[in-house]
């Protein structure tokens, strides 16, 4: 919600606003000011600034231009409101955001909130239809497409413009992806991790590790980046089997 504040000493063009402001869900009123001495007084002791304030210019004993620029940090966009268009200049002269001429339309108020807030919009979730098996490409066939069991990966290497994809049979398919497209499509599974930069493995795919060297079931091998580390030891933490069994040291104690 988008917290606003509307100072202007005419209680019509506050209830325009008003009527916008409930035209549009995401807008919250904070406060109303019609007399702008007040408002001054009121804006400078807030705690936390609001989103949005509408503010007259030609109001009694403080005009909107002077009021801005009492009060312009405590607003995050400052939108001008008048009927006189000589104020343009001067409102953008203390950091106003938007001028809106009296009468505005209800378009012309949308839109501005719009362009200052722009609204958003969130992709709908790409739905899997086997959650276990994904297809790509194989370049080294003519596109043909492959349908490949994420239990069948060994690992992912970054080649060139290509990402080659290992599988348990041994066999080797070259897709036109990145390894940016590998983490995305893996990272709801927790069996593949990154230990290298150029390596995106299976897990259950390991046949040892020795030191910071791994070696996968298919043979193929790679020493731990650097970047990697931190990662690559928590997993050792998390997957070593600890014996319960007290050192003899303990048990002479």
């Amino acid at each position: 919600m988008l917290k606003c504040l509307i100072i202007d000493d005419e209680q019509f063009s506050v209830d325009a606003i008003l009527k916008y402001m409930g035209m549009l869900p995401r807008l919250e009123l904070a406060g109303i000011f019609l007399d702008p001495v007040e408002a001054m007084n009121k804006i400078v002791v807030m705690d936390e600034p609001v989103d949005i304030i509408f503010m007259d210019i030609d109001m009694p004993n403080l005009s909107g231009i002077e009021l801005a620029a009492i009060v312009r940090s405590k607003t995050q966009k400052l939108i001008f409101t008048t009927s006189y268009s000589q104020y343009a200049y001067e409102a953008y002269e203390v950091n106003g955001d938007a001028f809106l001429l009296k009468p505005f339309s209800f378009s012309k108020f949308s839109a501005t909130i719009n362009r200052l807030f722009p609204p958003v919009t969130s992709a709908p979730p790409v739905k899997r239809f086997d959650e276990d098996y994904f297809l790509v490409k194989n370049k080294d066939e003519n596109l043909r497409m492959v349908n490949i069991a994420f239990s069948d990966v060994v690992a992912f290497e970054s080649f060139n413009n290509y990402v080659k994809i290992y599988l348990a049979d041994e066999k080797i398919i070259t897709a036109y992806l990145t390894l940016k497209d590998i983490n995305d499509l893996v990272a709801t599974r927790t069996e593949f991790q990154q230990f290298h930069r150029a390596f995106v493995i299976s897990t259950r795919h390991i046949s040892y590790i020795e030191g910071s060297q791994v070696k996968m079931t298919n043979m193929l091998q790679f020493n731990v980046g650097d970047r990697y580390k931190e990662t690559f030891n928590s997993y050792i933490s998390d997957q070593l089997l600890k014996t319960g069994r007290k050192a003899k040291g303990d048990q002479d104690a």
